[in-house]
């Protein structure tokens, strides 16, 4: 039972594909050519088709295989040459495509393909190299020496006097915040120069490949997901390195400074008001921070400085000058908002200033949490703890600001902390302080030695933490209102001078911990069952497997230790039994042997 042939398959595929190419469906229409092709591999017509579809799709290498089999078949088709020539350009082959174009003019002047080719090749090598170039060459002068100085020392024989032992490994130098930006302007310029329209589509691939709601549970449909937005962002790609490379990107700006006088003064006042507009924006931000900040409304304060952070990172120094001197503003204010926290309230109780402390510095609160000032303003909200330190570690590596690095070292700290990575989070405050000694800011000096004191409260570290109590008290008397802050330091280092009682059963399930861990697999079942059984009995009627210390307290009463064997509930309290009647007789005594 064989499948029957579809009857004149190759006029009806190859004009079905005709169709869909001028509709501009050229997945489909290649599709057609394909099947067009398989059914009659000789025919010309389907080879230029299938050719003039991979040229339009940006496939040249294909639409060139295309015309060399059809020239092949027919060396003297004009149509087949036409699109070699086509798919030579494409392939920024310019110079061998302007040759084939002008031996095909010599053959057939009408319809003008042939001519059409030659002025678009000659156009484009003269935006290369030409007289559209402008002077680039003489401008790059001294880039190209240099390259040329470092080719030839590449190539001269280098003696190596000692050769050590030790691997090293290469070092990359980190792009510094200015040149990063660099790099992301330029390549967003270059996408909407070329690609148009397209760059925001660009734009969204890209966000798209790093976006970790791509991965999901249907783990085929993610793959092709992420197959799709690798496809069209490798095409969307190519498509502009090919359109680059018709006409690069000195040329255009060359054409773009050869504009007239009057739309330079236009964009020059379009720059001027734009500087404005964000002038005011910033400083309406600011006034909104200070604003939250007099009030001691510690979540607004963060939820407007994001806002702000998010606005100037898509200002350039050209169209913000006063952008460092605005950040500094910025980071100040969130300092103070940070160092405001840790303050005793003379409203409160001894009691919840102490809850207040432990929810600061990171330590257990036992009660829930209540309408306090602090916990209710502290700037919680759910965080990848993991992405939010690699994000945060990443722009610390490119940031120049040194107000903004303490800001950034403070946070990093902060999140180890909270993982309780603490020798990291320690190095991390530490510079955070250096950093601000360098600036003589003493706000953000506070501040991290406030992560410092709770890695150490959280390790139960007295003598570290009282230590930095200490030097903090001398240096917060730089502030202008150290009051506060010094009554915190005070509670904070008699919080530790408290002795915390030993939790018995924290100390219990560790050693049945360590018991189970070093048992035989095929008893750890039992034994777990067992200590199961245990625990849920009282302390009193526990079969001693279990190293627990002596319980002094229950063998000072001797009705305890006489009580009656078997009997399991005594009632009423234990009381001393009378002592043993003594004998009338003088200097007679009866011993307990």
């Amino acid at each position: 039972m064989e499948e029957r042939r579809l009857f004149g398959a190759l006029t009806v595929y190859r004009e079905r594909g005709a169709y869909l190419r001028r509709l501009e469906q050229f997945e489909k229409a290649k599709a057609s050519y394909d099947e067009a092709f398989r059914n009659v591999p000789e025919d010309i017509r389907t080879l230029i088709g299938r050719s003039q579809v991979c040229t339009d799709a940006v496939q040249p290498i294909q639409a060139y295989s295309d015309a060399q089999m059809a020239l092949k078949l027919e060396p003297s088709n004009m149509n087949a040459r036409s699109m070699q020539a086509r798919a030579l350009y494409t392939m920024s082959n310019f110079e061998r495509s302007v040759v084939m174009n002008c031996r095909g003019a010599r053959v057939r002047r009408q319809p003008p393909y042939f001519v059409e080719g030659i002025i678009q090749g000659i156009e484009t090598i003269q935006d290369c190299i030409g007289v559209n170039a402008g002077n680039v060459m003489l401008d790059f002068l001294p880039l190209i020496k240099k390259s040329e100085v470092t080719l030839a020392d590449e190539n001269e024989p280098k003696k190596t006097l000692h050769v050590s032992r030790i691997p090293r490994p290469e070092k990359k130098k980190n792009l510094t915040q200015m040149q990063a930006r660099k790099h992301a302007i330029l390549a967003r310029v270059l996408a909407m120069k070329y690609l148009g329209p397209m760059a925001n589509d660009k734009f969204f691939l890209q966000e798209l490949t790093e976006d970790q709601r791509l991965m999901s549970a249907n783990t085929g449909g993610s793959i092709e997901l992420k197959k799709i937005v690798s496809e069209t962002l490798c095409s969307l790609t190519e498509r502009q390195e090919m359109l680059r490379a018709q006409r690069p990107y000195y040329s255009v700006k060359l054409a773009e400074k050869t504009e007239s006088k009057y739309q330079n003064k236009y964009k020059v006042n379009v720059l001027i008001k734009e500087r404005e507009i964000g002038a005011q924006t910033v400083e309406r931000s600011l006034r909104q921070i200070e604003k939250s900040l007099k009030a001691k409304r510690v979540m607004d304060v963060m939820m407007y400085a994001e806002r702000l952070q998010i606005f100037l990172d898509l200002k350039t120094p050209r169209t913000l000058p006063d952008k460092d001197v605005y950040i500094d503003r910025l980071y100040r204010a969130v300092g103070e908002a940070y160092l405001c926290q840790h303050r005793v309230s003379y409203t409160l109780s001894e009691r919840s200033n102490r809850r207040r402390i432990a929810f600061l510095m990171g330590l257990p609160v036992g009660r829930p949490k209540s309408y306090d000032s602090v916990l209710g303003n502290y700037p919680y909200k759910f965080i990848d703890i993991k992405k939010a330190t690699s994000k945060v570690s990443a722009t610390l590596e490119m940031c120049e600001n040194s107000t903004m690095r303490c800001w950034l070292m403070y946070e990093l700290a902060r999140l180890l902390t909270t993982q309780k990575n603490y020798a990291l989070a320690k190095y991390y405050a530490k510079r955070c302080q250096r950093e601000a000694q360098t600036i003589s800011n003493v706000t953000w000096w506070l501040n991290g030695l406030f992560v410092l004191m709770s890695g150490d409260m959280q390790q139960s570290n007295a003598n570290e933490v009282r230590a930095q109590v200490e030097e903090a008290y001398e240096y917060s008397k730089k502030l202008q209102d150290p009051e506060e802050v010094q009554a915190f330091l005070s509670k904070c280092a008699e919080m530790m001078a408290d002795q915390v009682a030993t939790d018995d059963q924290k100390i219990v399930e560790q050693r049945e911990k360590q018991i189970l861990d070093i048992m035989e697999p095929a008893k750890r079942v039992e034994t777990q069952v067992l200590f199961k059984r245990i625990s849920v009995l009282p302390r009193g009627r526990r079969f001693p497997v279990l190293p627990q210390g002596v319980d002094f307290a229950s063998q000072k009463t001797e009705r305890r230790r006489r009580r009656q064997p078997g009997l399991t509930v005594i009632p009423g309290p234990p009381r001393a039994l009378p002592p043993p009647p003594k004998s009338d007789t003088v200097g007679f005594q009866e011993f307990d042997i």
